[in-house]
């Protein structure tokens, strides 16, 4: 089977599992873990911030980002897929009480969308606007700097924040070919993830100005993260950071010979964003798709009117020619 589910399946490498055997460790409650500091400190300055927070899931980064720049019953502005409402189980407003102003069209707000939200702000009818969200990659696609800087800079002009699920923004990062702090750039807070993409077993984290880090870290202790001796999984993180990002660029390369041979040979029509690829499913049958693709090998998540496939570092060129002929057969079934 070519397990094509997503790139949070990796395995560590030798290597990485190495560096997590050596790991030096403390206790990371009490800010004792040199090697979560180290881990901390190396991400803050490549996303360009201040300070970072090392914490076990997106999920949780996604959240601390909410409870340092919402208090409850304000407004986040995000799109109706975003990860934070659509697979965070309602956290958003069970946790953090945030109220979701929500935009369906395109992956960024118009210009257009943010002035009629901001209208009549001040009306005690209405909750208050606090925050602005972003994902880049957003299902795969690259949000354009341009895009991110006109949002952000639409935020801090209204006195609100900015926060970017960067989840992929290692992935964004390379498509661009930008730094990391460009992607980061403008936004209050940035949470990342060290297994998407990059390989790591466990982990992401919250990066920002120092204040919204350290309210961020009581934010963690809160929720049940505080972490003991974590310098072992944050070893193969950072070893993922400083190994991996480098070698994005060929699991892009293989998404998009992914897409052109599906598009070639099985009458399908496939589409390669960054590490993904999507094939259409028309009518909503993406799962019954996946599964036809699943009997010839091929293992990949029907989401709606699509098949997602994601290409990560354990998928060679190999995996990829396989990965073809089998949805090609499957094809023929459906």
């Amino acid at each position: 089977m070519i397990d094509l589910r997503s790139d949070t399946l990796t395995r560590p490498t030798p290597a990485m599992r190495r560096a997590m055997a050596d790991a030096e460790v403390g206790d990371d409650v009490w800010g004792e873990d040199p090697t979560v500091r180290e881990l901390e400190e190396e991400t803050a300055g490549l996303l360009g911030k201040e300070a970072a927070l090392y914490v076990p899931s997106g999920h949780m980064a996604n959240q601390l980002g909410l409870y340092v720049s919402v208090r409850s019953g304000e407004e986040v502005w995000a799109h109706e897929h975003h990860h934070l409402i659509g697979n965070e189980q309602g956290a958003t407003v069970v946790l953090a009480r945030a109220f979701p102003r929500l935009y369906s069209e395109g992956i960024f707000p118009t210009d257009e969308l943010l002035e009629s939200w901001i209208a009549g702000r001040d009306d005690v009818h209405r909750a208050e606007p606090a925050l602005v969200w972003l994902e880049n990659t957003f299902t795969g696609r690259v949000v354009p700097l341009p895009e991110q800087r006109r949002v952000t800079g639409f935020a801090h002009r209204h006195g609100l924040r900015a926060h970017l699920d960067g989840a992929r923004l290692w992935n964004a990062s390379t498509a661009l070919e930008a730094t990391p702090a460009e992607v980061a750039e403008g936004f209050d807070t940035v949470s990342v993830c060290f297994s998407k993409g990059l390989g790591a077993p466990v982990g992401s984290a919250l990066a920002g100005d120092a204040d919204s880090v350290s309210r961020a870290r009581r934010g963690r202790k809160l929720l049940g993260g505080g972490m003991r001796q974590a310098g072992v999984i944050a070893a193969g993180a950072l070893y993922a950071l400083r190994h991996h990002r480098e070698r994005m660029v060929e699991d892009h390369e293989r998404a998009a010979e992914l897409a052109r041979m599906i598009n070639e040979m099985s009458g399908l029509t496939a589409l390669a964003r960054t590490n993904m690829v999507l094939v259409q499913a028309p009518g909503g049958q993406g799962s019954r798709y996946a599964e036809a693709f699943a009997r010839h090998g091929v293992a990949g998540v029907g989401i709606g009117d699509a098949v997602r496939l994601v290409v990560h570092l354990e998928i060679t060129d190999d995996d990829i020619d396989r990965a073809a002929r089998g949805v090609a057969k499957a094809a023929a079934d459906l």
